[in-house]
């Protein structure tokens, strides 16, 4: 039977002892050969990764009264208080005030006073509030002056105000609610076409930018009989349709729309220059332009249409429009001209009739404390809803079903492997057996060399797509990923690079959107994906709530896990971010965790 999985089968990763034998005694797998199991791949080289965000030095506006902290990092362990090797410092006192609130898109925290790149440290979001110490100090690029932020850097004093009671204060974007599954409330867009607006439409302007919706048909057909009925007055008076005089606006029709420069003329030749000449019997023939259909008709040749395509009709109203399966974060939801509206994050506008909102998957993978959790670990995966247990007399290798396990059940697994007839069987701590193809299992690698005793790391397996966390050698976390999908076809590999990097920066929440890769492809949009971590060029771990198939291969290249997995990592890995911050940049005396990607 078939192994229901796009990876390596485990079988083909063990030692030569343990492959291709019909029946196996019963092996207690040693700690040695759990290790040759697991060694790191060979480093590929990357394909075009699944995500990069638009602008991370000023990313959408957020959510949210109070400050960001990590509401679920773990309590410190002994020494927690050192600077050495990842170990981190106390949390500071709770802060009483002053609060600087972020005015701009974006806010950058520097280092030291002055406002060099090389110098920020993180950002905050429009709408959000850092703790600040007064007086303020005097520095470069900042003539009234900067704040020193509580948690570490200054700030210029510019970018916000210290008025909670200032109008921008008051209606502010929300900020990301840590406290949920998700940051924010997503909602996925059904029909390719939808308007994203920059400010809210008239429902003249509506008909205009959404032709399908009932009024805007109503209004088409109510003006052609208008016409009809004006060009039957103009027969009977003896006029043709030229010589008609200029006629009032119809009263509904004299808001203004928004006004698109006219094509230009054709250039004139230069002097001296001649101007090239058609055939005789080419000259009076104009070819008709074909008319384009509107991508909300279209069936044929999307996978032409890109991110620039979908902005070609930007204007004062319209920002863009959107395709099937773009995601936005809403802000606020209203009501306006009897219709529901969303207004998301990014400030932008669009009608909620063409999404459904989606919720975050509650799974989430487990805490080790190496008594009741250990390692190895497994989740149950297939097909199924369920996946078969046995019992196997150990003389005859009889196998009897004994019960069953849901799909995504965590289960304690030991280092005991047999083969019966074929079949792999890995034993569970209870006694009973499962199918090595009905579980996804912990097979992490060693702590590598340049990682400190006490440092957090991660380790991430793709055979397995399963995930590590550690501090120094002993593991703290684990739960499934989906990692990239792969392909013997270049143009439609999206491989997950395999080999060992820092983390470099952390972002609360980030907009990932791009063009397709490959034919077929469609451009992607997703507004503030959660909890996202960048360890090698645009790839990184984040929090996916597009899918809920965790264990198997889904991505553009990215490390996909769970929203409530993401969150958990996020705020347990280094650099910590600091309360208030809504992304951070690792730094020489501020090190990333390390993330090591293997087979």
């Amino acid at each position: 039977m078939a192994r229901p999985r796009m990876i390596q089968s485990k079988s083909a990763q063990r030692p030569p002892f343990l492959r291709h034998s019909p029946v196996l005694p019963l092996i207690v797998l040693a700690a040695t050969a759990l290790s040759a199991l697991s060694a790191c791949g060979e480093k590929k080289s990357a394909p075009k990764a699944e995500v990069t965000p638009r602008d991370l030095s000023e990313p959408a506006p957020a959510t949210e009264e109070g400050e960001l902290k990590g509401p679920s990092d773990p309590p410190p362990t002994e020494g927690d208080d050192e600077d050495v090797e990842g170990k981190r410092h106390e949390p500071p006192p709770p802060h009483k005030g002053p609060w600087l609130w972020v005015l701009r898109s974006s806010a950058a925290v520097y280092k030291n006073l002055r406002a060099h790149r090389d110098e920020k440290i993180g950002y905050i979001k429009r709408g959000g509030k850092i703790g600040v110490l007064e007086p303020k100090v005097d520095g470069e690029d900042c003539p009234k002056g900067w704040y020193q932020v509580v948690s570490g850097g200054y700030i210029c004093s510019q970018v916000g105000t210290t008025d909670e009671n200032h109008k921008d204060v008051k209606f502010r974007p929300a900020q990301p609610n840590i406290d949920e599954i998700l940051p924010y409330k997503y909602a996925r867009n059904s029909k390719n076409g939808t308007p994203l607006y920059r400010s809210i439409p008239s429902t003249k302007q509506s008909y205009q930018y959404e032709p399908y919706l009932p009024g805007a048909i109503e209004e088409r057909e109510r003006m052609a009989k208008l016409r009809e009925q004006d060009e039957a007055q103009m027969r009977e008076a003896g006029l043709t349709v030229g010589d008609e005089p200029p006629k009032a606006e119809d009263p509904e029709s004299e808001e203004a729309l928004p006004k698109k420069e006219s094509p230009k003329p054709p250039k004139a030749p230069a002097q001296g220059e001649k101007q090239a000449k058609l055939p005789p019997d080419e000259e009076a023939v104009e070819e008709p332009e074909e008319e384009e259909i509107p991508l909300w008709e279209r069936e044929e040749d999307l996978h032409e249409v890109t991110l620039e395509d979908l902005r070609k009709d930007k204007d004062d109203i319209l920002e863009m429009r959107m395709m099937k399966g773009f995601y936005v974060a809403i802000d606020k939801t209203f009501q306006w001209d009897g219709r529901t509206w969303y207004k998301t994050t990014k400030g932008l506008v669009t009608p909620s009739a063409n999404f459904w909102q989606t919720e975050g998957s509650d799974f989430k993978g487990v805490e080790i404390d190496g008594e009741n959790i250990r390692l190895p670990i497994g989740w149950v995966m297939g097909g199924r809803e369920t996946a078969p247990t046995y019992e196997i007399n150990p003389e005859t290798k009889q196998i009897t079903t004994k019960g069953s396990k849901k799909k995504f059940e965590m289960v304690q697994l030991e280092y005991m492997y047999q083969a019966v007839r074929d079949t792999d069987y890995f034993q569970m701590a209870d006694g009973s057996w499962i199918r090595d193809a009905h579980i996804r299992m912990t097979t992490p690698g060693k702590r590598p060399a340049e990682v400190g005793e006490n440092e957090r790391w991660i380790d991430v397996d793709i055979s397995e797509q399963t995930l590590v966390v550690f501090e120094g050698d002993r593991p703290v976390y684990a739960t499934l990923i989906s990692s990239g999908k792969e392909s013997s076809i270049k143009a439609k590999d999206h491989s997950t690079p395999r080999g060992m990097w820092r983390i470099r920066d952390k972002h609360v929440v980030a907009t990932m959107d791009g063009d397709g890769t490959a034919a077929g492809d469609l451009p992607y949009s997703i507004e503030d994906v959660p909890y996202v971590m960048y360890f090698h060029k645009s790839y990184a771990t984040h929090g996916a709530f597009w899918h809920r198939n965790y264990g198997v291969q889904m991505s553009h290249g990215c490390v996909n896990l769970a929203p409530l997995d993401a969150k958990w990592i996020f705020f347990y890995a280094d650099p910590p971010l600091p309360p208030g911050f809504h992304g951070n940049w690792s730094s020489e005396d501020n090190k990333g965790s390390m993330v090591v990607v293997h087979d």
